[in-house]
C-alpha cells in the first residue's frame, strides 16, 4: 500500500468516525523542535491533512494537540513530549526522538522513531521484561504498520527473545 493510498483510506476513516480536523502547522513545528527531528512524512501528512489523532488501531493514535478527546488516555502527543526533559529520570530513559504514538492498554505502547525518515516503529512492554528490555525496535515501519491496520489487523509489539538476561 502506498502512502497516498494510506492517506486516502485514513481520510475515509476520519470522515466515518467524525475525527477532529487536522492539527495546526505550528503544532507540528513545535513537536519537531522539541524532538529534534522532523515528523516522519506519512505521520506529518496524516496529522496536517487528515485528522488530529484518533486513527490507527483501535482509533487510538494520540492527537498532536489537545482536541478535547483523549486518544490513548493522554491529552496529546505535544503534552507528553513537553514533559520530557534531559533532567527528568523516568523508570527507563526513553530517547526523545522516539515518542509514544498510542497505547494498547496494560502499559503497552507503540512508539515511532522520528530520526528515521520512514518512521521505524518501536514497542514498549514492561510486562514480564526487565528495565533494559522493555523498549525495543520493531520489525516494521509506520507505513507497514498502518497498512496492516487498514487491512484489518491489530498488531501488538513483539519484544525480541531474550535468552541471556537473568533479569527478564
Amino acid at each position: 500500500m502506498t502512502e497516498d493510498e494510506i492517506v486516502d483510506r485514513v481520510r475515509a476513516y476520519a470522515r466515518a468516525h467524525e475525527l477532529p480536523p487536522p492539527a495546526p502547522l505550528q503544532a507540528a513545528a513545535e513537536l519537531e523542535a522539541i524532538v529534534g527531528h522532523p515528523i516522519p512524512v506519512l505521520l506529518r501528512r496524516l496529522y496536517l491533512e487528515v485528522a488530529n489523532g484518533g486513527f490507527g488501531p483501535d482509533g487510538s493514535i494520540l492527537s498532536l494537540t489537545d482536541t478535547g478527546e483523549w486518544y490513548s488516555d493522554e491529552e496529546s502527543l505535544l503534552h507528553l513530549v513537553r514533559g520530557w526533559s534531559p533532567t527528568s529520570e523516568p523508570e527507563v530513559p526513553l530517547p526523545l526522538h522516539v515518542p509514544p504514538l498510542m497505547t494498547l492498554g496494560c502499559a503497552i505502547w507503540w512508539h515511532v522513531d522520528f530520526s528515521t525518515p520512514e518512521g521505524r516503529m518501536w514497542g514498549w512492554d514492561p510486562n514480564g521484561r526487565c528495565e533494559r528490555h522493555r523498549f525495543f525496535v520493531e520489525r516494521f515501519t509506520l507505513v507497514q504498520w498502518l497498512a496492516d491496520w487498514l487491512e484489518g489487523n491489530r498488531t501488538f509489539p513483539e519484544p525480541p527473545p531474550v535468552t541471556d538476561c537473568p533479569d527478564c
